[in-house]
């Protein structure tokens, strides 16, 4: 304590209480000793009596005198007061320096409920830009409780510091907001940086990255205030006014601080990361793009009067995002290298399914895609074919590309994004695969005369075995050729004999699911055995009118071909023209659904030597017991037999040929000879 600086000094010493205002200490101190004013005892330090009677308006030549005077140690006044430096820009606030804005004297603001706690004045109560009470949660009050008086509380008289200054109307009784539960955590971390409790400070810097760590709090503070606005855009001017009403500070000041504190402890990613968001918030880019407050932030830092340390800080965040176009490739670029469609890739950045950086490219804020995140769909962007393109390419029904998906001998390939989720296949797989077949296909043989995709038909009311047929001829399980042609590769294979429909590839397959496999209309007319245009005249009939491309369930398809049977499958499976498949149902009374449709379950019923015949071997078509129009032959004026097709299947004349005839006791036999003109004959014969 100093000696004779003062004039006079307190007859009583009142201590300091930790964290206390030097205002409200002042204040204390003239109340106990009954003084009937305030700048009795500043103007001993030199203040004004009328202008300026606050004590934290004294130079830093009067505290010693103010210290003798209040019979204070010197040190303990110089650490209670906000000393202005020697610029006038910045304040001590307890050993850290704040922007002299940050601060607030002329006003008493108060919280009741601490006052009722401790009638002193704590310093947190004069920042301006957090009129909060971090002991109790209630916003700061400025004003008496008592209607007729209801005036701003000042430093003037000394009645007391937990009563009213102007009618002693006691200030505990005042009414005060409380602070969301949802904002203390943050404004908790907030205060503690600028704390009067140095060890408060320690623990709340130790929560910050290295680079916010070097910085003052006060720094951090004003770092704060100057990402506000990119909380709440409405903060940006309050927090540069001189005079801030604490409903306004209530309402969108302390919310827009409290919301930076995830960025500062995040930092710098965290901003990168909120400023994507606003502008994908952003419904127009006046808001936030190319002019909005993220823009403003970045491009006019060093014209806003910020503290050196905030300067650098918020320069070097600039410096990183024009470098970000290194670590980030735009919508465009990921389009050509994922394949992807630009409005899917545009959501699933929106989304966060893929990680974005912001650039500041010239005088513009651009969201890139991080480049990383869209290396793995680079790495599987290959040259692919659809199902369509993949079925064409290897004469197969589209079902089969799902067979051979299935059994390993085709690749799928992810479904880029945007694009449909119809299957496709990698292209070097589809290729390797027809360069396997026509390797095995390649040689030549006459002895191989059965064209299997004619043979396939024979197979009714499911789906072919194509994946397993072809997977046999790429091992060369199965031998087969290939005919000259420019039909597709499938439509030309030739095998041995009808005999082959007997080897268990040609099996049904339970173990395919088919439950989200759709197939066209070609392909139901495949698994039915009706040629693809004879097919569309039956489609109003099984589908209903409209949808010509319609996409049918495989199921419904199914379902289909275990219902219906064609004369065209009926007449591969007798061995017969379809129009003699035909009149044999009709003679059969086979139930007909539509004109060329038959009921399957009546057909096998009615017609048993076709259901013997449905999975291979040779047609054998057994002798009516009674004569029948398959054993009527029509003999012409001229003398020209017509024999139907049964007895020539039987005689062995599908391909024309000689007979000869015997006439014996019983009748006319009638022989086929083996070939024109030779006397030999053939073990088929028939009585006539």
């Amino acid at each position: 304590m100093t000696t004779n600086s003062a004039p006079w000094q307190v007859t009583c010493e009142v201590p300091l209480i930790p964290g206390e205002s030097l205002d409200g200490y002042v204040a204390r101190v003239a109340a106990a000793h009954h003084m009937p004013r305030m700048a009795v005892i500043t103007e001993v330090a030199g203040a004004a009596a009328t202008a300026r009677p606050h004590a934290s308006f004294c130079e830093e030549e009067g505290l010693p005198v103010l210290a003798d005077c209040l019979r204070v140690d010197l040190a303990t006044l110089r650490h209670h007061a906000p000393l202005w430096s020697t610029e006038t820009e910045t304040l001590n606030f307890f050993g850290t320096r704040l922007p002299k804005d940050f601060l607030q004297f002329p006003a008493r603001r108060f919280s009741p409920k601490a006052l009722e706690i401790s009638p002193h004045h704590r310093a947190l109560w004069q920042l301006r830009v957090l009129p909060i009470c971090s002991e109790t949660w209630v916003y700061l009050v400025d004003r008496c409780p008592n209607p007729a008086c209801g005036r701003q509380q000042v430093w003037r008289r000394t009645v007391g510091i937990d009563l009213c200054d102007f009618c002693a109307e006691p200030l505990t009784r005042a009414e005060a907001a409380s602070v969301p539960e949802a904002m203390r955590e943050n404004l908790e971390h907030l205060v503690g940086l600028v704390h009067p409790d140095p060890a408060r400070r320690t623990a709340t810097l130790a929560l910050l990255p290295p680079r916010l760590t070097a910085m003052e709090g006060g720094e951090l503070l004003e770092l704060a205030c100057a990402l506000a606005p990119l909380i709440n855009h409405r903060a940006a001017k309050p927090l540069h006014m001189r005079s801030l009403s604490l409903e306004q500070a209530a309402d969108v000041i302390v919310p827009a601080i409290a919301g930076t504190w995830p960025l500062l402890q995040g930092w710098p990613h965290a901003l990168d990361q909120h400023m994507v968001d606003r502008i994908d918030r952003a419904k127009v880019a006046r808001v936030d793009g190319n002019r909005g407050f993220s823009f403003r932030l970045l491009t006019r830092y060093n014209k806003r009067g910020l503290s050196p340390g905030v300067a650098d800080v918020i320069g070097e965040f600039v410096a990183m995002l024009r470098n970000s176009r290194t670590r980030g490739i735009t919508i465009r670029e990921a389009m050509s290298l994922t394949g992807g469609r630009q409005r899917a890739l545009c959501a699933m950045r929106r989304s966060g399914a893929l990680p974005s950086v912001i650039a500041l490219d010239g005088h513009q804020l651009t969201v890139l895609i991080d480049r990383s995140a869209v290396e793995d769909m680079v790495h599987r962007n290959k040259p692919r074919e659809r199902l369509v393109r993949a079925a064409w390419r290897l004469g197969v029904p589209t079902y089969a590309i799902h067979q051979l998906v299935r059994d390993g001998e085709l690749v799928a390939t992810p479904t880029p994004p945007g694009c449909s989720e119809q299957l496709a296949v990698y292209e070097e797989s589809l290729a390797a695969l027809e360069q396997d077949l026509r390797s095995q296909l390649a040689l030549q043989d006459e002895s191989l005369a059965t064209n299997l995709f004619k043979l396939m038909h024979r197979i009714g009311a499911r789906p072919k075995p194509w994946a397993k047929v072809l997977a046999a001829i790429r091992t060369g399980a199965l031998t087969a050729s290939l005919a000259d042609g420019t039909a597709p590769l499938a439509q030309r294979i030739m095998v041995a004999n009808e005999d082959v429909l007997e080897l268990p590839i040609f099996a049904d397959d339970p173990a395919m699911d088919w439950s989200c496999v759709m197939v066209s209309k070609s392909d139901t007319a495949e698994i039915m055995n009706i040629p693809a245009p004879n097919f569309s005249k039956y489609c109003d009939f099984l589908f209903g009118p409209g949808g010509y491309f319609r996409d049918i369930t495989m199921e419904e398809a199914l379902t289909l071909g275990r219902t219906y049977i064609g004369t065209g499958e009926m007449g591969h499976r007798l061995g017969l023209h379809h129009t003699a498949a035909r009149h044999m149902a009709e003679f059969r009374k086979v139930e007909s659904r539509y004109p060329g449709l038959y009921s399957r379950e009546a057909a096998e019923a009615l017609i048993p030597e076709m259901s013997r015949q449905a999975i291979g071997g040779a047609p054998v078509i057994s002798v009516p017991e009674k004569a029948s129009a398959e054993m009527l032959a029509t003999v012409s004026p001229e003398g020209r037999l017509n024999l139907p097709p049964y007895l020539r299947r039987k005689l062995g004349l599908d391909q024309g040929g000689r007979v000869t005839f015997e006439e014996g006791s019983d009748g006319v036999i009638m022989r086929a000879l083996a070939a024109s003109g030779s006397s030999q004959g053939t073990k088929a014969e028939q009585r006539l």
